[in-house]
Formats: structure tokens, C-alpha cells, sequence
């Protein structure tokens, strides 16, 4: 039974209330001297609260998306990944890498895969959303432009199903006509299980290589998109956030834009944003998103990066006068920062730029 399933919340729940009516009928009943009877009463009092507190973990578990299986809970969701392989059992780099792998079915309009990093030698969790117009007649030859949205910490890319329902969102900015037609790629951000702040770190992840080099690859070998950097965008909330204005300032050759929502301290970790605008001029354009009421990500983080870049770089900053650090926030934030981020993408081709054997 899965963690995030409706039925396993249900008999969650059933245990809970179940417990509290055995309690109730039992506790007059439990008969023995008087130790036995308080450790047998103790006993149902710690049972109700443990199944109370088990079905709130997992409800507020399957709101917010913060583990997507019992792997990732466990600690297993990424293994077989950026370790090193077994003696008995080596593993074996190609002299050519494919990077074709099946992107299976997994909600209505996401496909899942577990893709292996080439370059970086991690493997993890890549989410995609399609817009409707990929399967669409008219559109079979049409390459289209990506924007990797980028998850926080603690998260998964599963997070943005449940949390936000990201799908709905940017259908519905496409069918307004505020937004292109464009795939969504959610990949992990720790295919090591290591926070890195999206940096390569010797001895621990390449977790910048992972993100603009193999997830990027495997996405165009799979699926018809455009190159970069016009093609390509990336996104994220909170550490996901810090990412995205990371990645826009340290990889302007590969994402034209990027939008960091409630992003943490800029000036924290390797290689991190404020370093690399003051340290070099890249050609980054970045809106950061934030809120009056946010203790986490206050609007001086915002200020912060705007104050740092140079031309040819420019950041747009928006704040919302209200809203705490949390998925309700994130959501008022994303439907502009799609429409920002579409601006200034290149628009689905009718013209494959070359021929594709991607579905």
C-alpha cells in the first residue's frame, strides 16, 4: 500500500477512531492489580495518540508532498545512483550513453522515469508534464519550450502534484492565452539524497551537472523540445528557488529565464547567487517572488539579488503583502511567474528544427 495512497490514510483513519472507541469500552473492563490496570490504560492512551499522530503525518504528508513513496521515506527512493557500484557486479559507462529511457504513465498529463545521469553518475526521480497541445494533430511535428521546476527541501518533484497541482495551473494559463504551450520538467534536486544547493561538490554530488546537463539531455532525447538557451527555463520554491537563481547566473547558456519563488539566503553555500553575479556579468534574467510575511525568505532576499546583478543581467522582483512560507503562497506566485517566464521563451515551432524520432 503505498504512502501517499487514499487507502492508506483511510485504514489510517479507521485505526485512529478504532482505537479511541476501544478505549472507551475496554477501559472499565481491564481487570489485575493496580500497576497492571495503569500500564494497560497508559497503553491505550499512547495507541490513540500514535494512530492520531500517524494519520496527521500522512495527511499532511499527501498535502504537501514532502515524500512521494516509501523509498523516499526510507532513504531509498535515489539509491543504486551517484554510489559506487559493487565489486561483484561493476558498473559499465557505455562508449556512447543512451539516453533514452521510458517516461512510464503517471497522473493525467505526467509521465515518471528514474533517469540516470551520464555526466554527473547520479540517478533520480524526473517528472514531465505535457501540455495538451503535444498530443494534439495539428501539433505532431511542433517542438516545444521547457521550464524545469525545481522543488524544496525537504520535497520531492512529486510535491508540485500535490501541493500545488502545477498541471492545473499551467493548463489554465495556457488556455487563457497567458502563457505558451510548454513542458514542465520536475526532476530532483538531491539524486544523491545530498543538499548541495544545486552545486557540483567534490565527494558529494554533482548535483548542477545532473540538473543542466543529463536531465536536460534525457528531456530532448525523449520528448520534442526546443534547445537552449531560448528553449529552455527553470523555476523553483524555496531551496528549489535559491536553485533556480543560482543555476540562471552560473548556466546562462542553458536557461534563458528563471523564476525563484521565496527563495532561501542568496548569500549562503558553494557558488552561490550573489557570488556569481558579483563575480563575473552574466546575461541572466531572473524574477524573484516574495512575501511581506515571510520569515524564511523576507523581501531583503529579493533586494538582495537585484542589487547583485549587473547588466547585461536583470532581475524583476514582485512582492505579495500577505502569505507565510508554504504551498498556499506558492501557488498565488506561480500563475505570474509562468506568464513572466513564457515572455521570454522561444514559442513552440511548427518546424521541427531537425528530425526527431521523440513521440
Amino acid at each position: 500500500m503505498g504512502l501517499t495512497s487514499t487507502w492508506f490514510a483511510v485504514v489510517l483513519l479507521i485505526a485512529a477512531v478504532g482505537a479511541v472507541v476501544a478505549a472507551l469500552l475496554l477501559w472499565a473492563k481491564v481487570r489485575g492489580p493496580r500497576a497492571v490496570r495503569t500500564v494497560a490504560r497508559v497503553g491505550m492512551i499512547l495507541l490513540c495518540q500514535a494512530t492520531a499522530i500517524c494519520l496527521m503525518m500522512v495527511l499532511v504528508n499527501n498535502q504537501y508532498g514532502f515524500y512521494a513513496s516509501w523509498a523516499d521515506l526510507l532513504g531509498d527512493a535515489n539509491s543504486g545512483g551517484g554510489g559506487t557500484a559493487s565489486a561483484a557486479h561493476p558498473a559499465v559507462t557505455p562508449a556512447v550513453p543512451d539516453y533514452h529511457v521510458v517516461f512510464g504513465s503517471y497522473s493525467a498529463g505526467f509521465r515518471r522515469a528514474t533517469v540516470r545521469g551520464w555526466h554527473s553518475g547520479s540517478k533520480g526521480e524526473v517528472i514531465v508534464w505535457l501540455p495538451p497541445q503535444y498530443a494534439a494533430k495539428g501539433y505532431a511535428h511542433t517542438r516545444f519550450p521547457v521550464i524545469e521546476v525545481l522543488h524544496g527541501i525537504p520535497g520531492t518533484p512529486h510535491s508540485f502534484l500535490r501541493g500545488m497541482r502545477i498541471g492545473r495551473i499551467m493548463a489554465g494559463e495556457i488556455a487563457a492565452g497567458r502563457a505558451e504551450p510548454a513542458i514542465l520538467v520536475l526532476p530532483t534536486i538531491t539524486p544523491d539524497r545530498v543538499d548541495t544547493g544545486c552545486a557540483d561538490v567534490p565527494g558529494k554530488s554533482k548535483v548542477a551537472t545532473w540538473l543542466t546537463d543529463d536531465v536536460p539531455t534525457t528531456v530532448a532525447a525523449n520528448f520534442r523540445t526546443l534547445p537552449g538557451p531560448a528553449g529552455w527555463a527553470v523555476m523553483g520554491i524555496s531551496t528549489g528557488g535559491y536553485c533556480a537563481a543560482r543555476l540562471a547566473l552560473d548556466y546562462p547558456h542553458r536557461f534563458a529565464a528563471a523564476a525563484a519563488l521565496a527563495p532561501d539566503d542568496p548569500a549562503h553555500g558553494v557558488r552561490n547567487p550573489l557570488w556569481l553575479a558579483r563575480n563575473g556579468r552574466p546575461a541572466a534574467h531572473i524574477l524573484v517572488e516574495s512575501s511581506l510575511q515571510d520569515r524564511e525568505s523576507p523581501p531583503k532576499f529579493a533586494d538582495a539579488i537585484a542589487d547583485a546583478v549587473r547588466p547585461p543581467g536583470t532581475v524583476s522582483t514582485v512582492q505579495l503583502t500577505a502569505g507565510g512560507h508554504n504551498w498556499k503562497t506558492w501557488s498565488r506566485m506561480f500563475p505570474g511567474a509562468l506568464t513572466w517566464l513564457s515572455g521570454r521563451l522561444e514559442a513552440p515551432r511548427a518546424v521541427p528544427l531537425a528530425p526527431s524520432t521523440a513521440p
